[in-house]
């Protein structure tokens, strides 16, 4: 590997890198321009530009209707068999799911036409039927279809309403066209209750098989449980959530029991209507999709109210240390995302009209953020300020301290159920405000005079808080770029090596605190973890650094242009202008590299063992301080201890035998670690 460019500067940049900024030049000339107006090369007409669309192109051509594509006109009065409106129930929720899941109402819940013709169902308006079909009564479409319908509609506005609170993003994280199809805002979800009791009463007097009987009744107390779990005000009454969800899961096995089976040619299939987008309103192109297979839908809705108590263990839990473990692992597993409605919901939860977890004004965030981080209660922090504080003191800052906490810990908590690109972005804009906080709290230490060295340990330990905290930061940075499989091969090895030397940060930083924390505190606990693990992360991502640095081909100097482009959140002016901070320097990499091919001492695999060896004697320890969390931090170790012993297998036993190591052995798949690589079979 060449410490220098071994060709010409110009062979790096494809064209060289001199190019010239021609913004100025557009923008001048625009401004001569009349709006809607377009420049065109000669003999390139607006026409050849069309022709680029493929007419037909079922994304931007959508009122076409293909031959294939043509139905039956749907009449909602059509008559059904129990079996039929078990079918069309079922499809109800998988339609619920796939709006949560990301797809449009349009492409979703609105392809079931019976919510376009609700007023056509309704048995006030209509003449009392005559020669009745004892098999297909039409109560079953006037009361049970419409009650089902209703109570649909009225979860998807509860929903929307907790979506558009701007928690989650309007078409980055869900969709909220609505196609001015009415989500029957204006009516009382008491009221589509009392029509699903009431329909279920129908059921009981019926003459049905008690087969359907139970089959439709199930499916309707489904969804009237789900309301209930919609419209509940979980920081009030969240003794009831275990209960529905509880409730809720009963009566999804049942129906997963029974499956109907649809007659041939049955009519009910006209129901569902997968090109309404054409008839609706829209505001962008609809792809016409499919409903996933109904056993996948039943697995989807039951993740989807396991979700839900999940929060509320979450609700229940007045730990700042609890919420944090409960988003990273969630992170570390690299699990799905939770429905942006439940992502949205805990974050109104967490902090909403200045109130935490609805009862506690946002001083407990600062209380807590300094006891649960350094096992210190403010108030006695606060009297070590009072009596060290010199006889002409400047203006405290212990207001603007507050306030910045404040406003960092608010949206850092809810960050953990930001999307993953957008919590990557907010960490990278949280690490200069970390700094920050740093910077004002070590100015306002250095103004007092501590009497005592317990007063002088004290104080200095409050800044380095701050400091823990953009540490940690920095780190979540660098591995979400491995989740989200950002990195080249040859920005792999500087990640793991930026990885490491943040984790030496965080963890010098920590072997400082731990002597000032009290070792009966939930705080001494998770440092005393958190030191062990650390170290465990560090010899894994030196070992990488070892066994990746064959990927850097290239010239030192593209090297560091691509570096700068990468950690430009490192590098922002705003440093400039306060306390320095510990940045890595990128010869430091070539030194550190230079310096492990050089020690022969060194073994990858015997520092994977030893990295393997942390992890496994954590997983018998108790970490009951993080509550129900605790299983998931030890599957988190498990599966990094299983990393470990993965590589080792396969790592050099001496930097002697690095250049020989095969590089195509090791794969990056986030479904197996997300943070590192894994063997190839």
């Amino acid at each position: 590997m060449p410490a220098n460019a071994s060709y010409d500067d110009w062979f790096d940049v494809p064209g060289g890198d001199d190019f010239e900024d021609v913004t100025d030049l557009f923008v001048a000339a625009g401004h001569d321009m009349d709006p809607e107006e377009v420049i065109l090369m000669d003999n390139f007409t607006l026409m050849d530009a069309m022709s680029a669309f493929e007419i037909g192109e079922p994304r931007l051509d959508s009122g076409m209707i293909l031959e294939e594509q043509r139905r039956p006109p749907f009449d909602p009065l059509t008559p059904l068999l129990p079996e039929e409106v078990c079918w069309l129930l079922d499809r109800s929720f998988a339609c619920e799911m796939e709006w949560h899941a990301g797809k449009t109402l349009s492409q979703s819940v609105f392809t079931l036409l019976f919510v376009h013709h609700l007023p056509d169902i309704n048995p006030e308006y209509l003449a009392p039927e005559e020669d009745a079909d004892p098999e297909r009564p039409r109560w079953l479409v006037t009361v049970i279809v419409r009650a089902a319908m209703l109570g649909l509609l009225k979860c998807c506005d509860l929903a929307w309403r907790e979506l558009s609170k701007n928690k989650v993003f309007d078409v980055e994280d869900w969709q909220g066209e609505k196609c001015d199809v009415s989500l029957l805002e204006g009516v009382d979800s008491v009221v589509i209750v009392n029509m699903i009791d009431a329909a279920c009463e129908w059921l009981r007097q019926s003459d049905l098989a008690d087969a359907h009987i139970e089959a439709l009744r199930d499916r309707l107390l489904l969804r009237k449980t789900l309301l209930y779990l919609y419209r509940l005000d979980l920081l009030k009454s969240s003794s009831e959530l275990g209960y529905n969800v509880a409730v809720a899961r009963g009566l999804l096995h049942r129906v997963r029991t029974f499956q109907p089976t649809l007659p041939q040619d049955s009519p009910v299939t006209l129901a569902m209507d997968p090109y309404i987008a054409r008839r609706l309103p829209n505001f962008m192109p609809i792809r016409v999709t499919e409903l996933p297979p109904l056993a996948e839908t039943w697995d989807t809705l039951d993740t989807f109210l396991s979700f839900w108590g999940e929060i509320g263990y979450l609700v229940n839990s007045l730990s700042l240390l609890k919420w944090e473990a409960a988003g990273s692992l969630s992170y570390a597993l690299h699990r799905k995302p939770a429905a942006s409605f439940h992502r949205s919901l805990i974050q109104s939860l967490f902090y909403d009209s200045g109130l935490v977890l609805g009862s506690h004004r946002a001083t407990w965030l600062v209380e807590h953020f300094f006891y649960e981080t350094i096992g210190i209660p403010y108030s006695t922090i606060l009297e070590c300020f009072d009596k060290s504080a010199p006889e002409a003191q400047q203006a405290t800052m212990r207001d603007v301290i507050e306030r910045r906490i404040t406003k960092l810990m608010v949206p850092h908590v809810r960050s953990n159920w930001y999307n993953p690109p957008r919590r990557r972005r907010h960490l990278m804009k949280e690490f200069l405000q970390w700094h920050m906080l740093y910077d004002v709290i070590l100015k306002d230490v250095e103004q007092h005079k501590p009497p005592d060295a317990d007063t002088a340990a004290l104080l200095a330990a409050v800044p380095r808080t701050a400091q823990l905290w953009r540490v940690s930061a920095s780190r979540d940075i660098i591995l979400s770029g491995f989740e989200q499989e950002l990195y080249a091969p040859e920005e792999k090895p500087i990640a793991y090596w930026y990885l490491s030397f943040v984790l030496e940060q965080q963890l010098g930083i920590i072997e400082d605190l731990l002597p000032v924390v009290p070792h009966d505190t939930t705080a001494f606990y998770e440092l005393r973890f958190q030191a062990k693990h650390i170290a465990a992360l560090q010899m894994i991502s030196t070992s990488l650094v070892a066994l990746t640095a064959g990927y850097i081909v290239s010239s030192w100097r593209r090297i560091a242009l691509n570096f700068l482009r990468r950690y430009k959140w490192m590098f922002k002016p705003e440093f400039d202008n306060i306390v320095p901070v510990e940045m890595p320097n990128l010869s430091g990499f070539e030194a550190m590299l230079e310096e492990l091919l050089k020690d022969e001492a060194f073994s990858p695999a015997a520092n994977l063992q030893l990295a393997h060896d942390i992890l496994v004697s954590h997983l018998n320890e108790p970490q009951e301080w993080v509550g129900h969390w605790a299983k998931d931090r030890q599957e988190y170790l498990r599966n990094l201890a299983e990393t470990c012993d993965r590589l080792k297998r396969v790592a050099p036993t001496s930097m002697v035998e690095v250049p020989n190591f095969d590089l195509e052995m090791l794969s990056w798949t986030p479904g197996t670690h997300p943070w590192f690589p894994t063997v190839k079979s």
